[in-house]
């Protein structure tokens, strides 16, 4: 009996092992990674502007917070819109008065509808939430919903989060 299918058996397995290896391949390359947008080229979210996304751009920057946990926030609280308000809280990311003022703010409760004004004060409260998150944008979100004045405390990040110049448990 002659050899199957009428070729070198051989140089049948080399091809069936080399098809093999290449649908892996293909399979594994399908599977990588995508490289993630850079804030700034992504495209605008409904209700954004470009000088929004600027500013975003500017006080994540600034704060060390990423630009996607800042949009998620604004979507969540305010979906873009700098005058909103809800009860006492004010602007883009819905921030309270009292939380802005923790943070150094100075104004008129008015001047956090200022889109500016805002982010400058409610980014730097997020930092705080983003620290405690370990860097889950999720549980972020949760603590700035929330507050996270005790689990600082606990966790003696009082200082580290901006909301006190000291700690104050003893063990810190």
């Amino acid at each position: 009996m002659g050899p199957i299918g009428g070729g070198d058996y051989s140089e049948m397995m080399m091809t069936v092992r080399t098809l093999g290896i290449l649908l892996i391949s293909v399979v594994l390359a399908g599977c990588a990674a995508r490289p993630e947008l850079e804030p700034a080229a992504m495209a605008l979210h409904p209700g954004e502007t470009p000088e929004l996304r600027r500013l975003v751009n500017r006080y994540s920057a600034h704060y060390d917070v990423p630009a996607t946990l800042v949009h998620r926030v604004i979507q969540r609280e305010s979906d873009y819109r700098p005058h909103a308000r809800n009860g006492p809280y004010y602007g883009l990311m819905q921030i309270l008065p009292a939380t802005a003022r923790g943070m150094g703010f100075q104004g008129k409760p008015r001047d956090l509808l200022d889109a500016e004004t805002n982010l400058k004060w409610a980014v730097k409260y997020l930092r705080g939430a983003w620290l405690l998150s370990d860097g889950d944008e999720a549980t972020a979100v949760g603590w700035y919903a929330r507050g996270y004045y005790y689990e600082a405390r606990d966790r003696c990040m009082l200082v580290e989060t901006g909301l006190l110049d000291r700690e104050i448990r003893r063990n810190c």
